[in-house]
């Protein structure tokens, strides 16, 4: 099945439609901005060393437009500052000019956070957000615009980690041309939109722009979406409660699958649902090699712990994989199932061999034709 995405108009449409339905503009602005704050600080923390994070303030530039995208930014510094970050604003066009984005630069200014304009933001934040432009631009960035795309990227150079509110300021929501994109635009290392994705983040040449795509539930109603979903197969959901989980004498793996879903789920631990199969090379590196440390000491007890904590690395990353529709931990099984009965023939076929040396040379033998197949 296709991935599912919305297009613009559709987007406006919905909005529209669940406003009428009791949920307003202005909490749907509240829900977008809280939660794309959230996951700058997920994704941020996962960044730092476990389990001891460095105390040192973390700082955010946030570049609003003067639209509803420039509002969400304006609920991001909000939530930044009052959870102990050092925030700055810059207007890209000047002040706000809709109801919803003038409410919440008001909140904004209670809390004390500046406001610079472009050319005066100083040194390179920890976190850079584009909140400039949303789904209704269209065509090429005019000047204020490309100037904050230039700034945005002289700070991503300089080690900001910068994180887009719905697309990249200058990319079209419904652009498939990539003739036709302004390349100008914002390059980010993670792109938060919100209820689903847009046409544009489909395209293979966006990726390059979008960087990780994060989706974020906003509480649009969308009866296709539902129904999206409930015709794909569900995967990499728990299949037990924390409750169930935690009444336990002796586990499973199956109850070990389920546990490190729980800590994935939305209400589970923020330092594991920031993680990436990029973020968890360092860890994945770090169990390996510990394992490695205690088979060679001949430390049986030391050994299963550290297999234990390999074995959390190989779920983790299994998990994100389902997450994203890629593979599930059954689907590592199965492989893996399937090549070692294919590379002993001797013991589940009818080959015979008398020596270690016919073992393994038959082995390198049945995995270069699995290479040549491929």
């Amino acid at each position: 099945m296709s991935e599912y995405y919305v297009s613009c108009a559709r987007m406006k449409d919905l909005e529209k439609a669940t406003d009428e339905s009791g949920l307003s503009y202005y909490q749907m602005m509240e829900n977008a901005g809280n939660i794309a704050a959230n996951r700058i600080i997920e994704r941020t923390m996962a960044t730092r060393e476990r389990p001891h994070p460095s105390t040192r303030q973390l700082t955010a530039r946030i570049y609003c437009g003067k639209g509803n995208n420039g509002g969400d930014g304006f609920v991001v510094a909000r939530v930044l500052k009052q959870r102990g970050w050092d925030v700055q604003l810059v207007l890209v066009d000047g002040e706000p000019q809709t109801t919803d984005a003038i409410t919440n630069y008001e909140l904004t200014k209670e809390l004390g956070i500046p406001v610079t304009g472009l050319g005066n933001a100083g040194a390179a934040p920890d976190v850079v957000a584009d909140a400039i432009y949303g789904t209704g631009f269209h065509g090429r960035l005019r000047e204020k615009g490309a100037a904050a795309a230039a700034e945005i990227a002289d700070a991503k150079a300089a080690g900001s980690v910068v994180f887009a509110l719905d697309i990249p300021s200058g990319m079209g929501g419904d652009l498939t041309d990539e003739s036709e994109l302004d390349e100008r635009c914002v390059r980010a290392d993670y792109t938060i939109t919100f209820h689903a994705k847009k046409r544009v983040h489909l395209q293979r040449f966006a990726t390059q722009y979008c960087g990780e795509i994060i989706t974020a539930d906003i509480g649009i109603v969308d009866e296709e979406k539902d129904a999206a979903s409930a015709a794909g197969a569900v995967r990499g959901v728990p299949s037990q409660s924390k409750e169930q989980l935690t009444d336990k004498d002796v586990y499973t793996f199956e109850d070990f699958v389920d546990i490190v879903a729980q800590l994935r789920a939305p209400d589970g631990c923020v330092w594991d649902r920031a993680q990436t199969h990029e973020t968890l090379t360092k860890y994945m590196t770090e169990e390996a090699q510990e394992a490695v440390e205690a088979m060679r000491k001949g430390d049986d007890e030391n050994l299963c712990e550290e297999l234990g904590d390999v074995l959390l690395q190989i779920v983790l990353n299994a998990q994100i994989g389902a997450e994203d529709g890629a593979f599930t931990i059954d689907d590592v099984i199965q492989g893996i199932s399937e090549k070692m009965i294919r590379r002993h023939p001797w013991v589940f076929g009818d080959v015979e061999i008398d020596s270690i040396d016919e073992n393994v040379s038959l082995w390198e033998q049945i995995k270069q034709k699995e290479k040549e197949a491929k």
